[in-house]
């Protein structure tokens, strides 16, 4: 029966938790709910509890892939940030979310947030937004979509956000009109089809306090995501019209009329510039990146392998980073990598690191710097010119030149030769399987005799 309950313990029901992030902050910094699912391919839709004198800002939603024994391991992590306008403690109740179809409980817990350097209690009330479509105040109720670069090179990311923004003193009462429906069509009429996205993911209509020019505003984030331009054509995102149900107050007393009203934004255009003359222009990353790398070993013998991890990590496009640049030797044999990532997309910015692990077989003696061998050329958007990220590790060989039992890519003598020689008709004994049929069966007839036991 102990037996039977730990294989009972160990079914991986922790497909999905929750997960918080630190609880001692300052009021600059968000306190963080996460979900964290394994092995889920899509993201799917995740609404966060409003929380009470705690306002919700920003999403992020993070993914790792990776291979693990030979089987590829995902891991989505769905993050929502919340900001406390004055310093306390501050009780989080528990709570239950629904991801896919599958309630997660989360317990009560307490977050403290301290005052942030010479900042006041209502530092972080509101935000100061530059919406580049509002040249005066004179506006109450306005739509934007708006742009957080006017030029871009080819590949570069630049941000996409659409927003209902209603000054905090507007004299008009509204309510969302059809919202799903229209928001389908708004996006239809504004995704470039010339571009990369990376959508954050917006599940519902948050409201935040935000500054423009003086003015106070409540703003109404529809959606946001970040665009990567896969072609030098220039991206023309037109005006779009949103319907909002409007109460105006009749002359009679106590008479109040709705009207569908619509509210249109201005076109927004970014111009996309194609990178200078290069042999590799039409196939390196663009954005902002740097190296880590690590061998396992630093001294080995010729013909014993080592592991080498070229990791490539910063702001870009993380999905489509090439694999680095392999110089071809007859000083070594190295094997195609093992490749996993990590992209975490908000409306900020796509960051993450992408990581190549090779095995590396020297058949030489001697002291190589493996910056001969392996380099990686990216374009990069800050200095606005081409960089190359190259290897500073080093390998030392010491022994005997490895000839004759190696796994060779040359065609030498090694593994696969004599392959058409060997019988292949001959069957293998799986001892491990019989094995592991024989304890089965045992447990079975243990499982049967308790509960025969039991009956008498």
């Amino acid at each position: 029966m102990c037996f039977f309950s730990i294989s009972l313990a160990q079914t991986p029901d922790n497909a999905a938790t929750i997960e918080y992030g630190p609880k001692n902050l300052t009021l600059d910094q968000p306190f963080l709910i996460s979900v964290v699912l394994r092995d889920v391919e899509t993201r799917p839709s995740v609404i966060f509890p409003e929380i009470k004198e705690l306002e919700k800002r920003s999403k992020s939603a993070t993914s790792s892939v990776s291979t693990v024994d030979g089987r590829k391991v995902v891991i989505q992590t769905i993050t929502q940030e919340y900001y406390a306008t004055k310093a306390g403690n501050y009780l989080i109740p528990e709570f239950t979310l629904t991801v896919n179809n599958t309630k997660l409980r989360s317990e009560e817990t307490m977050v403290v947030f301290a005052k942030s350097g010479e900042e006041g209690e209502n530092a972080v009330a509101a935000e100061n937004v530059d919406v580049g479509e509002v040249e005066d105040n004179s506006q109450s109720v306005f739509l934007s979509v708006q742009t957080d670069k006017k030029q871009v090179y080819i590949r570069q990311g630049f941000a996409v956000r659409i927003s209902l923004y209603i000054a905090e003193n507007a004299p008009v009462q509204m309510e969302f009109y059809r919202f799903n429906e229209q928001l389908q069509g708004i996006l239809k009429a504004l995704r470039p089809v010339n571009c990369w996205e990376e959508n954050v993911g917006v599940e519902e209509i948050i409201k935040r306090k935000v500054t423009i020019r003086g003015r106070k505003f409540a703003e109404y984030n529809m959606y946001q995501a970040r665009f990567f331009p896969i072609t030098t054509e220039d991206i023309r995102l037109p005006a779009v019209k949103l319907d909002m149900l409007v109460t105006e107050s009749g002359r009679a007393v106590n008479v109040e009329k709705k009207l569908v009203k619509g509210f249109y934004s201005r076109p927004v255009e970014v111009v996309v510039r194609q990178l200078p003359d290069h042999p590799l222009r039409d196939q390196v990353a663009v954005g902002q990146y740097s190296l880590n790398e690590r061998l396992s070993s630093d001294l080995v013998y010729p013909g014993e392998s080592v592991r080498y991890m070229f990791k490539v990590e910063g702001v870009g496009n993380i999905t489509a980073i090439p694999a680095p640049v392999i110089q071809a030797s007859s000083s070594f044999d190295i094997y195609p990598p093992e490749v996993s990532q990590i992209t975490k997309r908000s409306y900020q910015s796509v960051v993450g690191e992408k990581t190549f692990n090779y095995f590396v077989v020297p058949r030489k003696d001697g002291e190589f710097p493996l910056g001969r061998y392996f380099h990686w050329i990216y374009f990069n958007v800050e200095k606005e010119k081409y960089d190359t990220l190259r290897s500073e590790a080093s390998l030392e060989v010491r022994g005997e030149d490895y000839k004759l039992t190696n796994l060779s890519l040359s065609g030498s003598s090694g593994l696969y030769d004599n392959l058409e020689n060997l019988d292949s008709g001959r069957e293998t004994i799986d001892y491990k399987k019989i094995l592991k049929d024989l304890t089965n069966i045992v447990i079975v007839l243990l499982l049967v005799t308790m509960i025969w036991v039991f009956r008498k």
